[in-house]
């Protein structure tokens, strides 16, 4: 469009137009950084994926249940920077997709450098089963190994009826609670699998006594957060790139100013934080 100038000429930008300029800019910034990340993914940083459970040869398949059992920690990510050495941290442990449920175990295990099991129990409900002689569970807590066991079994009914449990909905088992001993960004809450224990790992038995396989996925604990997550969500993505951006330019006392887009610290909230979220971008802390 000025290719027909004659002469070049300066354009000195102020009010909105300079704003508006500088924004773009920094859009255009963003967009580089973004970019970026999409090369790093040639290569991309392991991230810690649900765990899927095969069923082995010393099991017989699962005949019961809908497909797509799954067992898992709720809350998914425990992350509070108050629960500081000393302090507790309850979780739960839930059930979905199972049919004809009579057997159960789950086992949990923590970093016991980080974590100290203390306790474990059965909800309500395995409670009031027990109490109408249906059955009975056990409760096994080992702080040294630092894991939690809970484990029920129906008892046949003077009809000839077993005693189970059918959902397509979760369903919650049980609880455990771990003494936090150190600070950390990420320990999992990890739920043992009967091929990493077959005899006291977490095992699911139909009325049949035929095993139920099923999907796990663990919990996480974290009391530091890492400065390039911004939202805590133990993610790094677009959401804590769009956080700095939001703060770019900014000083502390500035309006849009953001601590925590501040990622290394410096008191200015400009490229080099971009870069950082950017080299940690696609990351699971």
């Amino acid at each position: 469009m000025f290719a027909h100038q004659s002469r070049p000429r300066t354009v000195q930008l102020t009010g909105n137009h300079a704003n508006q300029t500088s924004r773009r800019l920094w859009v255009f910034l963003l967009i580089i950084v973004v970019c970026s990340t999409v090369v790093l993914s040639v290569h991309p940083f392991p991230a810690r994926a649900a765990r899927q459970t095969v069923v082995s040869s010393d099991y017989a398949s699962s005949v019961s249940g809908t497909p797509g059992t799954s067992i898992y920690v709720q809350p998914t990510v425990s992350a509070n920077t108050g629960m500081i050495p000393g302090t507790n941290v309850t979780v739960s442990v839930f059930i979905n997709n199972v049919t004809k449920l009579d057997a159960w175990e789950f086992k949990l295990k923590v970093d016991t450098s980080l974590l100290r099991a203390v306790d474990a129990d059965v909800t309500p409900y395995w409670e009031t089963q027990q109490a109408q002689s249906k059955g009975s569970y056990i409760i096994q807590v080992n702080a040294t190994r630092g894991t939690a066991l809970v484990y029920w079994v129906s008892y046949r009914q003077p009809n000839g009826t077993i005693p189970s449990l059918t959902t397509t909905v979760p369903f919650q088992l049980g609880t455990a609670t771990f003494q936090v001993l150190g600070i950390t960004t990420d320990t999992p809450f990890h739920i043992v699998t009967y091929q990493e224990d077959p005899n006291f790992g977490t095992l699911l038995y139909d009325t049949n006594i035929n095993f139920i396989d099923y999907r796990s996925t663990d919990g996480t604990f974290a009391n530091l957060r890492a400065p390039w997550d911004l939202n805590w969500d133990l993610k790094v993505n677009i959401v804590d790139l769009v956080l700095v951006a939001r703060a770019f330019g900014t000083t502390p006392g500035s309006p849009g100013w953001d601590p925590l887009a501040d990622v290394n610290g410096d008191g200015h909230v400009d490229i080099a934080d971009l870069t950082l979220v950017g080299t940690h971008f696609g990351q699971n802390i």
